[in-house]
């Protein structure tokens, strides 16, 4: 589909354009609830993670594209992780033929993915007599079926060497066999549901001979399982004696995790262990493909309303700095000798006029942690990222309309992206208002909204830069947030950093303030502009 050495985030860019899903790039696990797929941080220099990834991405994007989810919550799933099972290794092989046939490339990704736990397999293989026959008849379906739908040559002899594993102990191996060949058949979830039943009708009758004993359960755990096998096999009464034993035997295998099923490591889990907490945040997903934050309360305003006498201080400090730089730009600027011949005419301004604002131009760019800590009401009225947002859209207002002043403002993390925008520089904050009212959110990604901020300020053209970052925890990846400080120093960007109940913040910020409440905010801010924007001491310079 894609070529494997193009940059992840537009490879993830058009995953979500191609099969309508969100998909991000944040934390340390890969994950999906059906609607958003999220991948860990990658070294996306390593050409074989990055396969992955695009394999992982490419399955559950299939899902999403072709399986039907109401399936799952017919009730022969219910209390029954066999089903489930059988259901998602026969569907998972349905969804990767057929976005392997409709996408180009696809198929060697996948491929990849799904031969990554040869480990697992050797480790299975050897102990497999040891193991409860369910487990192992659902290793031979998975790569039976892969053998029918994906071709994938190195699952025959996977086959093989279960089918004759299997044979001594299970009876109705060779009909399963035939009905997971005939499932490549199914059109969509419910038929190939229909052949799920089909098969574990086969296996539920079928007789058994095991080598798992349950002698070596206490009789707590005896009891425990007796009522787990009592609640998942009374709705088939006509079950085998054999099947009964060894349903106990699967569940107890799995102790409620379904990774434990087969030996197959799924993508998520892939994923989440080949993590790279240094991986370069400038190639982030978050920062390549920008968004706007989602419009909140539409009078969030008046919440910013009752705080104005921040808002007009601020005013009035900035607006006096901007006003004393422009004149002392003006006294030392060149006069144009044309205007001077019209001063007698009532020409006033006889300076050149491109260098006005050159001497006076300021960007601040003002990011907020919206994580889910953040979520913490400290028992005051707001939350702490409530305080955050209200304290930020007084912060814009503040600095909107003062001539030489271009502000915006960021959120960490977005709910599509890992930092999104609620104020660019060419916006106005007053119609902007909505969009700062957002609810905490999954981890920190200060790092991509260090990155997305330094970016900006290439365009902003401004002589002074600052970046002011209201946070309340350590970030997802230290290092990489160092990596932005460094660039920030040799872009002459000052970075000012305020904290809630946070010490962390002293370890990274050279220039920062640690605040005991969220209520504190905005005389923090106060305090923080008092001293960026000291008049005096430009007096004296």
């Amino acid at each position: 589909m894609f070529n494997s050495i193009a940059p992840m985030p537009i490879i993830v860019k058009n995953y979500a354009r191609k099969f309508g899903v969100t998909v991000r790039m944040q934390g340390s696990l890969a994950y999906t609830n059906g609607k958003t797929i999220t991948i860990p941080r990658l070294d996306i220099t390593d050409p074989i993670k990055a396969r992955l990834a695009y394999g992982y991405l490419a399955h559950e994007s299939a899902h999403v594209r072709y399986t039907d989810f109401s399936i799952l919550k017919r009730k022969e799933f219910k209390n029954n992780e066999l089903m489930f099972s059988l259901f998602n290794i026969l569907e998972d092989s349905r969804i990767e033929n057929l976005i392997s046939k409709e996408f180009i490339g696809v198929y060697e990704n996948i491929a990849l993915l799904n031969d990554y736990y040869k480990k697992e397999w050797m480790d299975f293989v050897k102990k497999a007599n040891s193991k409860p026959v369910l487990n192992v008849l659902l290793s031979f379906i998975q790569v039976y079926s892969h053998c029918y739908f994906q071709k994938y040559e190195c699952d025959y002899s996977k086959a093989r060497q279960l089918y004759f594993l299997l044979k001594p102990r299970f009876n109705k191996l060779n009909a399963v066999a035939r009905l997971v060949k005939e499932s490549t058949k199914a059109k969509d979830s419910l038929e190939m549901f229909k052949y799920c039943k089909k098969i574990y009708e086969l296996i539920s009758k079928a007789e058994y001979k095991s080598n798992q004993s349950q002698n070596d359960l206490d009789t707590e755990e005896r009891n425990d399982y007796l009522e787990l096998k009592t609640k998942q096999v009374k709705q088939d009464d006509n079950c085998s004696k054999g099947f009964k034993a060894e349903f106990v035997n699967f569940n107890r295998e799995l102790n409620g995790d379904r990774d434990k099923a087969t030996p197959f490591k799924g993508g998520a889990s892939i994923l989440s262990e080949i993590a790279d907490n240094n991986s370069s945040t400038r190639d982030d997903f978050g920062v390549i493909d920008e968004q706007e934050t989602d419009r909140g309360d539409p009078n969030f305003i008046t919440k910013a309303k009752e705080v104005y006498a921040l808002r007009a201080t601020i005013y009035r400090k900035l607006n006096a700095y901007v006003e004393l730089l422009k004149e002392r730009g003006q006294s030392g600027r060149k006069i144009d000798i044309y205007k001077a011949q019209r001063l007698r005419l009532g020409e006033e301004n006889i300076f050149f006029r491109n260098s006005v604002a050159e001497d006076y131009s300021t960007s601040i760019q003002i990011l907020v942690d919206v994580s889910s800590s953040m979520l913490t009401t400290d028992g005051l009225n707001y939350s702490r990222a409530e305080y955050a947002c209200i304290c930020a859209l007084n912060l814009a207002l503040a600095l909107e309309g003062i001539d030489g002043i271009k502000s915006a403002c960021h959120f960490f993390p977005g709910k599509n992206n890992e930092c999104e925008t609620a104020l660019d520089f060419n916006q106005r904050a007053s119609k902007r208002a909505p969009f700062f009212d957002q609810r905490p959110r999954g981890s920190t990604p200060l790092a991509q909204a260090l990155f997305l901020a330094l970016n900006k300020i290439i365009n902003a053209n401004c002589n002074r830069n600052i970046i002011i970052v209201l946070t309340d925890g350590m970030p997802d990846s230290v290092s990489n947030v160092k990596h932005g400080f460094d660039i920030a120093k040799k872009m002459n960007v000052e970075i000012y950093g305020i904290s809630i109940r946070s010490e962390f913040i002293e370890k990274l910020f050279e220039n920062y303030q640690v605040i005991e409440s969220p209520s504190e905010l905005n005389k923090a801010v106060l305090n923080l502009f008092s001293k960026v924007f000291d008049i005096q001491k430009l007096k004296v310079a």
